[in-house]
């Protein structure tokens, strides 16, 4: 069984990656200024926490 201190760190990385994946995608449509870049964070938040959901179940 993981710790909180665990769950939290790969918490923080699928939200990061999730993050870094829609920054990669803005860019190849266009985006090149701070403000061309947009972030849903319900959906990032929303994203970030199915994903651990389906890793916690995995492990």
């Amino acid at each position: 069984m993981m710790n909180i201190e665990e769950v939290t760190l790969i918490q923080n990385q699928i939200y990061t990656q999730l993050l870094l994946d829609e920054f990669k995608k803005q860019r190849k449509a266009g985006a090149i200024n701070p403000s061309d870049f947009l972030i849903d964070k319900y959906q990032i938040d929303k994203l970030t926490a199915e994903k651990l959901k389906i890793m916690l179940a995995e492990n």
